[in-house]
């Protein structure tokens, strides 16, 4: 792997003095250095709003000793100021030792030092910025001319490139350079009154070669075609209805209104309703989740790049590995980062992750997924006499510590007598998470998933969700009518 001239300061005379400077001072520690580069460029209704680069350097040092943190950020990667940096993380550690409530060890880990490298057919950087922009450019023009019927237009395009270095009192040292791209349309319509929306995107880990997919070239014309179809459909009279969900809106009600509540660290606050439900049922025994972030799954899904939500290791240096949340209806698994199975007395699963360099690792998802079953989509719909079948998400609610959940789907439609029937809009779910679980009648053989950005304690990172079309029984639906 190529070094960036910024991180060849941390070498192995560095890392033997940190390891001294530690020595009876601190439990743990870890430094996690990068340097990314990249470009945003933002366009509405065919006007830039933003075409930007950057280039940052960025180091997060944290130290810990029974309980108490420390944490030391740098923009600085030179050697004074990384040891200085590293007294300061030592001393926070103290005083946060000092003051906290709950008193526990890290365990130790057996040491990682690999390099990972992911596979890239095109550069990002040899792509010029104004082949970019031109990008952008013919995305808003599609969109903007499909139809009379658009009134805005929207399209993002973000990439990134970054190699990075991480060090603990493990004596790990894991290198890695990564790139990923990202482009995202949300288009506007308006007839009669009516609006509407639809929003697409496409994202992963590689090069340019993403754009160059057919879902990414038919993105614009997609979110135009949805949402002037959008105009015409009915709202729905709302009730109790048996409903039949698509990939990404399963995907959706796995990862926001489940998934959260498995996040160990919430778990720990008490603010989960899954607290103290390892080895219970919590779903019907058709039910299977996994979160599996690791690399190489992109092949699964007929892309020439991988997932977005996939890594080789988390933000503190634990593999990505396959974790089963729920088996066969029962809860097997927290998702953890180091802190979390250490107060829990378990193995880290590889789930510390953070936005940057410079930000604490969190508990977080990675590609979380409803396991397939044995239903093609045909055979639920034509087994469903009545009902409703909703496809994609627009927006929502949840609380983990609840499991109460609120979404807005994008497209549905009637199902009378096991056909599919018309487009209506305006669509909303509700229910609570464990109840719907055991409301699953019907999993389908096929798996899809969605890309997309997850927020948490002020961090947004980049994740994957999905599973088959499922039905559920008796589901709270709503509508404008």
């Amino acid at each position: 792997m190529e070094f960036d001239d910024d991180l060849k300061e941390i070498d192995d005379k560095l890392i033997k003095e940190l390891h001294n400077i530690a020595r009876d001072k601190v439990e743990y520690w870890d430094v996690r250095s990068g340097v990314s580069h990249g470009a945003t460029i933002d366009f509405t209704d065919l006007k830039s709003k933003e075409i930007s680069s950057h280039y940052i350097t960025e180091c997060g040092i944290r130290a810990f000793i029974n309980g108490g943190w420390g944490f030391c950020v740098l923009k600085d990667l030179n050697r004074k100021a990384i040891l200085t940096g590293f007294q300061k993380a030592i001393t926070l550690a103290r005083l946060s030792e000092s003051l906290c409530k709950h008193k526990f060890k890290i365990d130790e880990r057996d040491p990682l030092i690999k390099s990972f490298n992911a596979q890239i057919q095109q550069k990002l950087e040899d792509i010029d910025i104004e082949e970019k922009i031109l990008l952008v450019k013919h995305h808003e023009k599609v969109a903007s001319d499909y139809s009379s019927k658009v009134k805005n237009t929207h399209t993002l395009y973000i990439d990134g490139h970054a190699n990075s270095i991480l060090i603990n009192s493990f004596h790990n040292n894991i290198t890695q350079d990564l790139s990923f791209l990202r482009l995202f349309s949300l288009v506007y319509t308006q007839e009669e009154g009516v609006l509407q929306r639809a929003i697409n995107s496409v994202g992963g880990i590689g090069g340019y070669e993403i754009i160059n997919t057919e879902k990414a070239e038919n993105l614009s014309e997609k979110s135009a075609k949805e949402a002037v179809d959008l105009l015409k459909a009915k709202s729905p009279i709302g009730g109790k209805f048996t409903i039949i969900v698509d990939p990404k809106l399963t995907g959706t009600m796995i990862h926001e209104a489940f998934g959260h509540a498995c996040e160990a660290d919430l778990v720990l606050n008490n603010d989960s309703i899954l607290k103290d439900k390892i080895n219970e049922k919590v779903a019907s025994e058709a039910v299977n989740i996994i979160d599996n972030p690791t690399m190489n799954q992109g092949k699964k899904f007929g892309v020439p790049y991988e997932l977005f939500g996939c890594y080789f290791v988390d933000d503190e240096g634990i593999p990505s590995q396959k974790t089963t949340i729920i088996k066969n209806g029962i809860l097997k698994n927290y998702l953890h980062n180091l802190e979390t199975s250490s107060r829990l007395d378990t193995v880290p699963n590889g789930h510390g992750r953070s936005s940057s360099f410079s930000a604490r690792p969190q508990v977080r998802m990675g590609f979380t997924f409803l396991e397939p079953g044995d239903w093609s989509t045909e055979e639920i719909i034509k087994d469903t006499k009545k009902g409703i079948l909703c496809e994609d998400f627009q927006y929502g609610y949840t609380d983990p510590s609840t499991g109460n959940f609120q979404f807005k789907c994008k497209f549905s439609y009637k199902i009378e007598n096991g056909e599919k029937r018309e487009l209506m809009r305006d669509v909303s779910l509700s229910g609570m998470i464990l109840e719907v679980l055991n409301k699953i009648s019907a999993i389908g053989k096929e798996i899809n998933y969605s890309d997309g950005m997850c927020g948490k304690g002020g961090q947004s990172i980049r994740v994957c969700d999905g599973g088959p079309y499922i039905r559920i029984d008796d589901i709270t639906v709503g509508g404008l009518n």
